[in-house]
């Protein structure tokens, strides 16, 4: 099957579903916005960059590049990840069959901050033959906020990889580099924008550190806001404390998960939170954020720890509570459950099989 992704080539979720059907044989074609930064094994690329710096003001150029290359290269199928930006591409092709995977604030967040984006957010889920959502939480927001039939939406959330991401992964030379033998480990996976609330963590790690001042604390990613929170830590006079380890591949991050003691997570906004599920599968003890996504988790039968959204007092409760009393009851639990709903190859041989049954129905 010829595949053509309209999607972001600088995210590990793309370049993740890019190598999956490129090995199951499907020839793919990827349209992205800026290249990666490393080649997508497997896939056709092109990037559609523009001489307008401004995203909305570079659409319709990009479209029209965009619109040639699905005529030149004839896909049996083509699928757009993030709505309100990919989305919007495949709205407007006019292509049928198309599948459109929502992302998390593509759907819960950015429609909210214009009439106009609400507007082309709604016009585009209804132009797709299949919506693909990440969670339950999410089919229903798109359902409620946007009058999408639940019969046109199809949950298979992205999952994990339970080989490299379980309860046995162990690196002991990784925790040596990042803390002495008996200094409890706290670890965030967010990266540095506005929706992770970073801020939140650090405000709490002075608290902390009056109860368990040997504690330190590890933050991975990469964003915009890194400059700021470096400054923060500064003048609370945390640094020594805090480690700012940035971007680490994907494939190296099980070896921060398993020597942490405790996974913290403040984002105010998730579909899925892959970073939040790879972490409970390695048995770490999880601290999130009181968020309608990491309420399906606990209902689905996870044993994790939630607090209020920005509430940095609450959380640095729960983090010296969870240093103090670790929980290692629930990891067994918590990883079958994952390894049930949240497996990376079983989800992704549902939607192979979406991919040809849409297909197969509009010949």
């Amino acid at each position: 099957m010829k595949i053509c992704f309209i999607a972001d080539a600088t995210s590990i979720h793309t370049t993740r579903w890019v190598k999956y059907f490129s090995k199951l044989g499907h020839e793919i074609h990827l349209i992205t916005y800026e290249p990666p930064e490393n080649p997508v094994e497997g896939a056709n690329l092109y990037v559609i960059d523009s001489v307008f710096k401004n995203l909305y003001l570079a659409f319709p150029f990009r479209h029209i590049k965009i619109m040639r290359i699905i005529k030149r290269i004839k896909p049996d199928i083509v699928h757009a990840h993030f709505i309100t930006k990919f989305g919007f591409h495949g709205a407007l092709l006019d292509f049928h069959p198309l599948i459109m995977s929502a992302w998390g604030s593509d759907v819960l967040v950015l429609p909210k901050t214009s009439k106009l984006l609400r507007y082309f957010t709604k016009f585009s889920l209804k132009k797709a033959d299949l919506i693909h959502a990440v969670s339950e939480y999410m089919a229903k927001e798109i359902t409620s906020s946007f009058g999408v039939p639940m019969l046109n939406i199809k949950v298979v959330p992205f999952g994990i990889n339970s080989k490299q991401f379980n309860l046995n992964v162990e690196f002991a030379q990784t925790r040596q580099l990042l803390a002495g033998e008996n200094d409890p480990i706290v670890i965030s996976a967010r990266n540095f924008e506005p929706v992770y609330n970073i801020e939140c963590f650090i405000n709490a790690i002075p608290l902390v550190l009056t109860k368990v001042p040997n504690t330190k604390f590890v933050l991975l990613g990469k964003g915009t806001l890194r400059s700021r929170l470096e400054e923060m830590a500064e003048e609370f006079g945390i640094s020594d404390s805090v480690k700012f380890i940035g971007h680490v591949p994907h494939e190296e991050l099980q070896k921060f998960f398993s020597c942490a003691d405790v996974y913290v997570s403040t984002s105010l906004s998730d579909s899925l939170g892959v970073s939040n599920l790879e972490a409970i599968a390695c048995g770490l003890p999880v601290i999130l954020t009181d968020i309608p996504i990491n309420k399906e988790f606990m209902e689905k039968g996870m044993a994790i720890d939630v607090f209020p959204p920005g509430n940095s007092n609450v959380l640095a409760e729960k983090i010296i509570e969870a240093i103090r009393y670790p929980d290692t009851n629930n990891r067994k639990k918590n990883y079958e459950i994952i390894v049930d709903q949240y497996e990376w190859d079983e989800n992704m041989n549902k939607m192979n099989d979406l991919y040809f049954t849409i297909v197969n129905c509009s010949h």
